[in-house]
C-alpha cells in the first residue's frame, strides 16, 4: 500500500495528504473488484479493458492548452455559466455576475477541495463504503484530474443551464472528471455535461463520476452528452441523492465511444421525492455499450421513472439493465422502469434486463422491456409516400429517440444530439424536427460535426 501512496502522490502533487491517502485506497479497490458484482448481471455486462500502468502514465496529461476554435462560441457565451476543459485542464470558467452575486459557486474541483475541505472529507470518506460504488466509481475517484463543484444556494433559481464541456484534442491522455452538485433547499437549476473527442485524439481514456445532492423542496436537471470517438473507452457513474419533496431529472445520451459502461443510481431518500431518468443509446460499427439505471426508493410516497431507449446497427451491441428497489418504509411508492431497443442490422445485438426488489406493500411498481427489429410495415408506409428506404429507417429511429431528446433544455445541445444521431447514417443533416424560431443551421455549434471517425 505504501508504494501505491507514493505513486499516487507523484501524480497528484497538489492534493492534501488525506486526499492522497484516499486515492490510494480507491485505486486498490478498483484493482480488487471485478467489472460486475451484481448476481443479476454477472453474465451480462460490457466493460472496457484498461491497462492500470498505462492509466497512471496517461493521467498526468499535458500542460496548459488553447481552446480549439470550434469551441470558441462556448467561451463567447456570456449568458450561461460555462466551463471548458481541454484534456484535464480547466481552460475556461465563467459565472455571470447576477449568479455570483446570488451566491452560486462554480469552482474547479481542486480549488473546491481546498475551500470546502471538511465537506469533501466527509463526502469522499463515504465513498469507500457506498452501496452505489463499483469498480469504475473507485477508478474515477482515484484518478480524478478534472471536474467541478457547483453549489446552488437556498431559494436561488439559475434560469440558464450550467454547461460543462470536455474536449479531447491530443493523443494518449486520461481525463477523469469528478463533478459535485449541491442544490440547497428551494433552489432550481440545470447542468449539462458534454464529452467531445476531436480527430487526432486516439489513445485517450475518459471517466466520469457525479454526486448530485438535492436537499429539500428543490429541483435539478442533469444531462450528459457523450460524443467521443469510436476508439475512446468511457465509464460514467451518477449518484442522485434526492431529499424531501425534491425533483430530479436525468438525461443521458451515449452516442460515441468504443466500449462504454454507464450507471445511474437514483436514491429517493426524502418523503415525496421524485426522479425522471431518460436515457438513449445509439451504437454503430463495433461499438459496445452497457447502461445500468437503478431506482432506490427509501422515503414515503416517492415516485421514480426510468425510460431507456436504444438503437443498434451494423455490429454494435448494447445491454440495458436496471433494478427498482423499494425498501420497507417506502410505502405509497410509484415506480416504472422501461427498457426498449430497436435492432437495425442482422449482426447487431441488444439485451434488456429489468428487475424488481420490493420489500413492502402498498406500492405500485412496473417494468417493461422489448428488443425488436425495425417495423417493416412502418418502413413500407413511409416508402409509399415517396421516401427512400434508408431515409425511412432513419426517420423511424430518430422518432424513437425524440421523447428523450426533447427533454434537453439547451437549444444548441438538443439540436446537436439530433445531428449526431442523424449522422450515424452519414450524409447531410436535414431538419426532420421543427421548433419555433429554432433551426439546425442557426444553432449548431461547429463542434457537433465530429461524428466518430473509425
Amino acid at each position: 500500500m505504501a508504494e501505491t501512496v507514493t505513486l499516487m502522490g507523484r501524480k497528484f502533487e497538489g492534493d492534501p495528504d488525506w486526499l492522497i491517502g484516499y486515492r490510494a485506497k480507491w485505486f486498490e479497490q478498483y484493482r480488487i473488484l471485478p467489472p460486475e458484482t451484481s448476481e443479476l448481471y454477472i453474465r451480462h455486462f460490457i466493460a472496457p479493458q484498461l491497462d492500470d500502468d498505462r492509466l497512471l502514465d496517461l493521467v498526468d496529461g499535458f500542460g496548459l492548452r488553447k481552446i480549439p476554435d470550434d469551441f470558441k462560441r462556448v467561451v463567447d457565451d456570456v449568458e450561461h455559466p460555462t466551463a471548458v476543459f481541454v484534456g484535464k485542464n480547466l481552460a475556461h470558467l465563467s459565472l455571470p455576475r447576477k449568479y455570483a452575486e446570488a451566491g452560486v459557486e462554480l469552482l474547479g474541483i481542486s480549488k473546491a477541495v481546498k475551500k470546502h475541505e471538511q465537506f469533501f472529507r466527509d463526502l469522499f470518506g463515504k465513498a469507500i463504503t457506498s452501496p452505489f460504488a463499483d469498480k469504475y466509481t473507485f477508478l474515477a475517484h482515484a484518478l480524478h484530474n478534472a471536474g467541478l463543484y457547483i453549489r446552488i444556494p437556498r431559494d436561488v433559481e439559475v434560469e440558464k443551464p450550467i454547461r460543462i464541456v470536455y474536449v479531447l484534442d491530443r493523443e494518449n491522455e486520461a481525463v477523469y472528471a469528478k463533478v459535485v452538485v449541491v442544490c440547497e433547499s428551494g433552489s432550481k437549476s440545470s447542468v449539462i455535461e458534454e464529452f467531445h473527442g476531436l480527430p487526432g485524439s486516439g489513445g485517450c481514456v475518459v471517466g466520469h463520476h457525479a454526486d448530485l445532492i438535492l436537499e429539500n423542496d428543490c429541483s435539478l436537471k442533469h444531462s450528459i452528452l457523450q460524443n467521443l470517438g469510436h476508439e475512446h473507452p468511457f465509464t460514467s457513474n451518477r449518484v442522485i441523492h434526492i431529499g424531501r419533496n425534491s425533483a430530479a431529472t436525468a438525461v443521458g445520451a451515449l452516442i460515441g465511444g468504443g466500449v462504454s459502461k454507464a450507471r445511474v443510481d437514483s436514491v429517493l431518500s426524502g418523503d415525496g421525492s421524485s426522479v425522471n431518468d431518460l436515457e438513449i443509446v445509439f451504437g454503430d460499427g463495433e461499438q459496445s455499450m452497457d447502461l445500468t439505471a437503478n431506482l432506490h426508493h427509501i422515503g414515503y410516497g416517492t415516485s421514480g421513472r426510468v425510460v431507456a431507449k436504444g438503437v443498434v446497427k451494423e455490429k454494435a451491441k448494447t445491454f440495458f439493465k436496471g433494478v427498482i428497489t423499494i425498501e420497507k418504509a417506502a410505502k405509497n411508492t410509484s415506480a416504472y422502469l422501461a427498457e426498449h431497443a430497436m435492432v437495425m442490422s442482422p449482426d447487431a445485438r441488444a439485451y434488456a434486463i429489468p428487475s424488481l426488489e420490493i420489500r413492502t406493500d402498498e406500492v405500485k411498481a412496473t417494468h417493461s422491456a422489448s428488443v425488436s427489429q425495425i417495423d417493416p410495415e412502418q418502413v413500407y408506409y413511409l416508402m409509399s409516400r415517396g421516401i427512400s428506404q434508408d431515409e425511412a429507417r432513419k426517420m423511424l429511429a430518430l422518432g424513437f429517440f425524440e421523447p428523450v431528446v426533447s427533454m434537453v433544455d439547451l437549444d444548441e445541445v438538443r439540436w446537436g444530439i439530433r445531428s449526431l444521431l442523424e449522422g450515424k447514417w452519414g450524409g447531410p443533416v436535414t431538419e426532420l424536427f421543427e421548433e419555433p424560431e429554432v433551426t439546425v443551421t442557426s444553432l449548431f455549434g461547429t463542434h457537433y460535426k465530429y461524428r466518430y471517425g473509425r
